[in-house]
């Protein structure tokens, strides 16, 4: 029964562009949501939170998110690269997210 579903469903390879897109879409969404997890972390730094956590729990998690966000922002960037024959979204993404971030500073 089980080779006559995996028969059944058929899976198209993605294009490269395809491929790209994809990828470049996942990147950002995930650089958008650690940009606000950072504004809310360092926020929480300096208002010590809600009390549950101590001080440097609170520096630990904002730092974390800073790593994470360079190594997506890196991932991005390889992505960019790779997208060679045309423009992606990725540049005009990062733009917006980092003019989000001017203003919000």
């Amino acid at each position: 029964m089980i080779e006559t579903i995996k028969k059944d469903i058929k899976m198209d390879k993605l294009t490269k562009n395809e491929l790209n897109e994809r990828a470049s879409d996942k990147a950002f969404a995930k650089i958008f949501h650690l940009q606000e997890d950072l504004i809310q972390a360092k926020e929480e730094v300096k208002t010590g939170g809600n009390g549950r956590y101590t001080k440097d729990l609170l520096e630990i998690v904002r730092n974390s998110c800073e790593r994470e966000l360079q190594t997506w922002n890196y991932i991005a960037k390889l992505i960019e690269l790779d997208n060679t024959d045309q423009k992606s979204n990725v540049e005009i993404l990062k733009d917006l997210c980092n003019l989000s971030n001017e203003y919000e500073e």
